[in-house]
């Protein structure tokens, strides 16, 4: 008996031991990446590091391997990426990064930078090799240092692997809440009441010309004006082990402006025996439609 305890504490050292080393690979391969985009260029980098089922937003959902093909390779453009935070699934199989982003159009010496955040998931290959199996991002104002560090995590972007963590060895799928949570969005709880439901504690929420929104509490705050309009007519997802990620094109009934549309991410991770979204990124796209707002209908009325 005591050689089997042994054993399971042996296995699950290893299990967090091989855990660890993946994300290590991933942190290391968006590093390179970044890398890559500073000596190569942007298109090169992505044609690189891009799988070749990859979805990037350009402001809807393409390949992202047909896109860049068919972009310049002689733009001076250069992008900056600085990851704020990583994470991978407990199979070491698919896992994300997030954090800041500046694209210098013209070259670092231009004035016109552009700010953001971005969300890379990655996917491990046959080969072994991680690649970009989606990626999005939004822009915002540039950040000043105490709102970087407040979006960093203490652990210095990778974080300790828990050994505790659930393999999902029962097959519990992320179908049925992320359904759930679209279903709820559409309620009179609308998109806050979703997100107070099936929101980590920890939750990450980026949205077009904010910052980073930490903690369930303050993205319930963030978004209970935001009323979803219909179910989306399609939405792609992808799971394994304990972590999970769907996309869709989405649109929000926002009780002060309108409506407003654009592009969802959701990741979705396994903890304590409930699938848990633990990053959402709404990726607005532009619409030359100016919206009506309430308060302008109701001076209309009263005419």
């Amino acid at each position: 008996m005591k050689g089997f305890f042994i054993s399971i504490f042996t296995c699950l050292s290893c299990i967090g031991v091989v855990a660890q080393s993946d994300l290590q690979q991933l942190y290391d391969t968006q590093k390179a990446f970044e890398q890559a985009a500073a000596d190569k260029g942007i298109r090169s980098a992505f044609l690189e590091f891009l799988a070749d089922d990859s979805v990037i937003f350009h402001p809807n959902a393409v390949n992202g391997r047909a896109f860049w093909k068919a972009r310049e390779n002689s733009s001076p453009a250069l992008l900056i990426r600085s990851p704020t935070y990583t994470d991978i699934a407990a199979n070491g199989l698919i896992g994300y990064t997030t954090g800041n982003w500046e694209l210098y159009p013209k070259g670092k010496t231009d004035p016109l930078v552009k700010f953001g955040q971005y969300v890379t998931v990655w996917e491990k290959k046959q080969d072994g090799k991680f690649r970009v199996s989606l990626d999005i991002d939004i822009t915002h104002e540039k950040l000043s240092f105490s709102e970087i560090k407040r979006i960093t995590p203490i652990d210095k972007r990778i974080p300790p692997i828990n050994k505790s963590r659930d393999l999902n060895r029962r097959g519990w799928s992320a179908v049925d809440p992320s359904m759930n949570f679209l279903r709820m969005s559409m309620s009179k709880k609308a998109l806050g009441g979703a997100y107070e439901k099936f929101a980590a504690r920890d939750v990450r929420l980026l949205r077009e010309r904010e910052p980073p929104i930490i903690g369930r509490k303050n993205v319930v705050s963030a978004t209970k004006r935001y009323t979803s309009i219909e179910f989306p007519k399609k939405t792609a997802m992808h799971e394994s082990a304990d972590m999970a990620y769907v996309w869709n094109a989405c649109e929000y009934a926002n009780s002060l402006e309108g409506t407003e549309k654009g592009n969802c991410l959701h990741i979705w991770k396994l903890r304590d025996k409930k699938w848990w979204i633990v990053l959402g990124v709404f990726a607005r796209v532009s619409n030359e439609t100016q919206p009506t707002l309430k308060n302008r209908q109701k001076n209309r009325r009263s005419q």
